[in-house]
């Protein structure tokens, strides 16, 4: 059995993780890896570097759940009380 290039458990090299990421630079990997705790690291196959497309995909969705505003509900107004005529 094969897997395509799209299937999560595949190993994706460097030039398409920053392909992935909008044609990114080598220093923007970089950046990453040196800053970045979060961002996957890769796994060294004859000295080149590969990417898990699982652990990327899961490093954007948690990068998006951080960024995204939490939802604000607004609270209701009191109800006002009417003056009672005597």
């Amino acid at each position: 059995m094969t897997h395509t290039q799209t299937s999560e458990d595949s190993l994706i090299p460097t030039s398409d993780v920053r392909a992935r990421y909008g044609g990114r630079s080598h220093m923007w990997i970089e950046r990453r890896l040196k800053d970045d705790p979060t961002f996957p690291r890769p796994i060294y196959i004859a000295r080149m570097r590969y990417w898990r497309l699982a652990e990327l995909i899961a490093w954007e969705r948690a990068k998006a759940a951080a960024e995204r505003p939490a939802i604000v509900v607004p609270r209701q107004p009191a109800a006002r009380r009417q003056p009672v005529a005597a």
